[in-house]
């Protein structure tokens, strides 16, 4: 299946950075121009739903191509959040195609489940675009702190449960995969400390 991504960096046409994407993102279109009504409005969904858990503000979501199997990434450019991609690739199929694509990270062990498979990766983004290692904001940087350590802890933590193997590839990861968990999985300790560390710090 491919990873979905991660934060990374982009210098000209080409992405470089901590995610297993190295590629090129291309043809970057506005969100509405997805094929489907359908996947639009979850995508929406999504966003809001994001809002309102997190406090967050909505962030640059695009649609592009992106030279990898990955259903999205997240782009920083000069320790700044300068945008989400979704992979058009992924998201101009139908609703029950992307639905299958990620329940199968669902079962592979790979991605942590959560209830609303449509909307996880565009959710896992925006948790990039609120915190990740390449941030430089005053905020972020507090934060990262606290995030390290949290990972440490969880990454240590032999009982926890409904986390996938994603969340285990370094603290943004984690970060992005627990946020997700937060906002449409079953909550638990991480879940709480990481929108607890969100509105603490106003990612």
């Amino acid at each position: 299946m491919g990873g979905r991504g991660g934060s990374i960096k982009m210098t000209g046409g080409m992405v470089v950075g901590d995610s297993n994407f190295k590629g090129k993102v291309s043809n970057i279109r506005g969100l509405g121009t997805v094929k489907e009504e359908q996947v639009y409005k979850e995508l929406k969904q999504g966003v809001s739903r994001y809002h309102v858990v997190m406090g967050v503000r909505q962030r640059e979501v695009k649609v592009g191509d992106l030279a990898n199997n990955v259903n999205g990434v997240h782009v920083t450019s000069n320790g700044k959040s300068e945008m989400i991609v979704l992979n058009s690739k992924v998201f101009d199929l139908p609703k029950k195609e992307i639905a299958a694509r990620v329940n199968k990270a669902y079962e592979s062990g790979w991605s942590s489940k959560t209830k609303k498979p449509l909307q996880h990766t565009i959710t896992h983004e925006l948790a990039h675009a609120t915190w990740n290692s390449h941030l430089n904001g005053v905020q972020q940087i507090a934060a990262g702190k606290e995030i390290r350590a949290l990972y440490n802890k969880w990454d240590r933590d032999a009982r926890k449960k409904g986390y996938g193997q994603y969340a285990r590839q370094d603290v943004n990861e984690f970060w992005a995969e627990t946020v997700t968990k937060a906002i449409h999985g079953n909550s638990d300790k991480y879940t709480r400390k990481v929108k607890y560390i969100a509105k603490k710090y106003k990612l």
